[in-house]
Order: structure tokens, then sequence, then C-alpha cells
């Protein structure tokens, strides 16, 4: 796939995820996928291997926001089989608090499915928003 094709993929699986649809997301991913997140934020931080992993954990976001996750991506750097994804998410958390916070996200694409995603976030924003 092109850059520009990879690019498309990877908006589109956002989209899906953000907006509750867990198996259309799923779809554009490797079985063997795997998202990253560093930190040491349990629940959150770590690494989901396989689709069953991030399938659970894509519901996670749905309850951690009930109402929601509005994104909204900045810039989109496809080169090769990488694309790299700037975006902010707002929300308002199941603890009834506002959420703002930004995001930078490398998807690595092989044989036209997301094989890897790391994701960079303030994980203090997170926890703060989490906790009652």
């Amino acid at each position: 796939m092109s850059s520009e094709q990879n690019a498309e993929l990877v908006t589109t699986t956002w989209k899906a995820i953000v907006g509750g649809q867990a198996d259309a997301a799923l779809a554009n991913m490797s079985d063997e996928v795997s998202w990253l997140i560093p930190g040491n934020l349990p629940g959150i931080s770590g690494l989901k291997r396989g689709k069953a992993a991030v399938k659970e954990f894509i519901g996670g976001i749905g309850k951690a926001f009930p109402a929601g996750l509005n994104s909204s991506i900045s810039k989109v750097h496809a080169a090769g089989d990488t694309v790299i994804v700037e975006l902010t998410n707002t929300g308002k958390a199941f603890t009834g608090k506002d959420y703002r916070n930004e995001y930078c996200f490398v998807f690595e694409v092989e044989g036209g499915k997301i094989r890897r995603i790391r994701e960079y976030v303030d994980m203090l924003t997170v926890k703060e928003a989490m906790t009652a």
C-alpha cells in the first residue's frame, strides 16, 4: 500500500475506535496487533497484544467516556509503512470531570493491516480525569 493509503487506513480506523465501532476498527488490524502505552497507570499503560486485548482496551474507552470521546486530528504524517497522527481528545470522563489531552500515535502497517500502535499521552492528565 502507498503512504497515502496507509494514512487513510489509520484515520478510518481511528474514527471507528472513538466512534465505538470496535469491530470495524479491528477489521483493519493484524491478528498479531500490539498497542503500547508507556507509563505506569494500571489498566491503561502497558502492552496490549492481539485483537482480544485491543478489543478489551477499546471497550474501556467507552466505559471511561460514556457520552463519547471527541477526537480532533491535527496532523497526519505518512512515510512508507509508518503513520504518525497528532490529535486532541476531549470529553467528559465517567467521573464527571472534563477531559482534554494531546496525543501522538505511531502506527505501523504490514500487509494492509495495522500491526503496531504506540501511543504517547500525558498520563497525569488521564489519571486526574479518571480519579473521583
